[in-house]
């Protein structure tokens, strides 16, 4: 199963999507595929606070570019996968300069092999980027029409879309009931 949740900077997206995580018990593994760099001190505070917010449950895995073969990786395995985020690793595939387009494809398809498989449920956390004001300038432009397409793209395979708003769930595609998971 494919859900992707999306929501703006600071709306309880990745909270929301652990404790939505949390409330599948039937996993034997529960792995949190971190795409953040640590790049300044607010980056490594930023990091520091998602890691104390999980649960014992989770295991970590970090990779700011190679997450389509990290995920192909784990097909085979029963497991949870929440991946934080996607608008991250976009930034990260920007920064370093790799072809986008073979990296958003080969994503695209690793997707579509892992929602195939019923013994695993991938999470996937995206930032919607556009609800604001268009960027003054040619790569904020780039980043904001390469994260709405990419978001576009899972959303149309996706099993489940959630957005969060101020913390709150509104269901975009699935079964049409926000599941039950209790306040933050």
């Amino acid at each position: 199963m494919l859900t992707l949740v999306l929501g703006g900077a600071k709306s309880g997206k990745t909270k929301w999507a652990l404790r939505y995580a949390e409330s599948f018990s039937q996993f034997p593994h529960y792995i949190y595929l971190a795409t953040a760099l640590p790049t300044d001190e607010e980056m490594k505070a930023k990091i520091k606070k998602h890691q104390e917010e999980r649960s014992a449950k989770w295991s970590t895995l970090e990779e700011p570019l190679e997450i389509s073969s990290k995920i192909y990786s784990l097909k085979d395995k029963p497991s949870l996968i929440l991946v934080d985020c996607l608008t991250l690793w976009i930034s990260n595939l920007l920064h370093y300069n790799k072809n986008l387009e073979e990296y958003l494809n080969n994503f695209i398809e690793v997707l579509k092999i892992i929602r195939s498989n019923k013994d695993v449920l991938l999470i996937l956390i995206s930032n919607e980027v556009g609800l604001g004001l268009v960027p003054e300038n040619r790569l904020g432009r780039l980043f904001r029409e390469l994260s709405g397409e990419l978001n576009q793209r899972i959303a149309n395979i996706s099993d489940e879309v959630y957005f969060i708003v101020a913390g709150l769930p509104i269901v975009l595609k699935g079964k049409g009931n926000v599941p039950k998971i209790g306040t933050f």
